[in-house]
């Protein structure tokens, strides 16, 4: 799955929260998606490492500026969140953690991190009332 249809998916679900995919060329460091209570980040991986001890890099990290934005936010009293996608797993993080972890860190120390870890299933049921929770 591209990071294209996982934006696809994620707007999808979360229709009844207003969701907008921003494209936003001179703020560099926005999101990629905005709804009614925040902003989430999207990334996506096609697989994990195949070592446990392996640093999971991602083919299109976190850049300076996202990191700054996110962490930025979130101490201006904002919502942040990074969605990354690996294979069939969800990982929900928090803006500044995942400021902190995604690119440093390994499988189980991303999935030990994570705000919320799902499944594929699990996902399309739960983003949307986890999302609703933190409003």
């Amino acid at each position: 799955m591209s990071e294209r249809a996982l934006s696809n998916r994620v707007m999808k679900i979360l229709k009844p929260l207003d969701a907008v995919r921003i494209e936003n060329m001179c703020g560099k460091g926005t999101p990629d998606v905005n709804y009614i209570g925040g902003w989430i980040e999207l990334k996506q991986q096609d697989k994990w490492p195949k070592r446990a001890t392996t640093k999971v890099r991602l083919d299109h990290d976190l850049t300076l500026e996202q990191r700054i934005w996110l962490e930025r936010r979130a101490e201006r009293g904002g919502t942040t969140w990074v969605l990354l996608q690996v294979q069939r797993d969800y990982l929900l993080f928090t803006g500044p953690v995942a400021a902190q972890v995604i690119g440093h860190t390994t499988r189980e120390e991303l999935c030990d991190a994570a705000y919320r870890v799902w499944t594929n299933v699990e996902f399309k049921r739960d983003l949307l009332a986890c999302l609703q929770q933190a409003i």
